[in-house]
C-alpha cells in the first residue's frame, strides 16, 4: 500500500502543473472566440458565445488543479496562506462552472424559441441576483485567491515579479470587461491571458 501511495503521489506531482494550465488555457481560447465574434447570441445576449460556453465548461473543472498548484507552491513559503489560496480558489470554481453552463443553456433556450432579450433581463433581474447571491460570494472568493496568491508570490519571491502581477491584474481586467461590459472584446481575453501567463510562469519557475 505504501508503494502504491508513493506512486500516486509522485504521478500527481508530475501531472499537476500540466493540469493547472488547462483551465486558464481553455478560458483564454474561449475569450478569444467571443472577442472575434464567433457564435454570438442575438439581442441583449450578444455578450454570450455558444462555442465560448462549451470551451469554458470543458476548462472550468481544471481550475481546481490550478488553485491546488498555486496553493502548494505558496505553502512552501507561507503554509497558512497557501492553504487559504487553495480553499478560496476551489470554492470559486463552483461559480466558474455555473457561468460556463449558463452560456450553453442560453444557446439552447434561444434555439428553442425563447426571446434572448427576456433571458438577459431575467438573468439580471432583482430576483435572480437575490437567489444567486450565495453563489456570487464564491466569485469573490476566487478573486481573493488570485490577489492573495499574487501578493505572496511578489513578497516571498516565489516566482518572478511579473508572475504575481499577472495574477493580480487579471482580476480588475475581468471585472472591467464582464461586470461593467466595458470593452469586453479587450478586457475579457486580457484577464484570462494574464492568468494563463501567471500560471505558466509558476510552472516554469518549478522546472528550474
Amino acid at each position: 500500500m505504501v508503494n502504491q501511495y508513493d506512486y500516486w503521489s509522485q504521478t500527481w506531482k508530475k501531472v499537476l502543473p500540466v493540469l493547472a494550465i488547462v483551465g486558464p488555457a481553455c478560458w483564454f481560447i474561449a475569450a478569444l472566440i467571443r472577442s472575434i465574434g464567433i457564435g454570438l447570441l442575438p439581442g441583449d445576449l450578444n455578450w454570450v458565445s455558444a462555442p465560448e460556453g462549451v470551451i469554458m465548461s470543458i476548462g472550468a473543472p481544471f481550475f481546481v488543479a490550478t488553485f491546488i498548484f498555486m496553493g502548494q507552491l505558496i505553502t512552501e513559503r507561507s503554509p497558512k496562506t497557501g492553504i487559504l489560496v487553495t480553499v478560496l480558489g476551489v470554492l470559486g470554481t463552483s461559480l466558474l462552472a455555473f457561468i460556463s453552463g449558463f452560456r450553453v443553456l442560453a444557446k439552447g433556450f434561444v434555439d428553442a424559441g425563447l426571446d434572448p432579450n427576456e433571458i438577459h433581463a431575467a438573468f439580471e433581474s432583482e430576483s435572480a441576483v437575490t437567489w444567486l447571491a450565495p453563489i456570487l460570494i464564491y466569485n469573490l472568493f476566487q478573486f481573493m485567491a488570485w490577489i492573495i496568491a499574487g501578493i505572496v508570490i511578489i513578497r516571498k519571491k516565489v516566482a518572478p515579479l511579473w508572475v504575481g502581477l499577472a495574477l493580480i491584474l487579471g482580476v480588475p481586467c475581468l471585472i472591467t470587461g464582464q461586470a461593467f461590459y466595458f470593452k469586453l472584446e479587450i478586457f475579457w481575453p486580457l484577464a484570462n491571458g494574464l492568468w494563463l501567463l501567471g500560471i505558466w510562469g509558476l510552472v516554469k519557475s518549478t522546472n528550474k
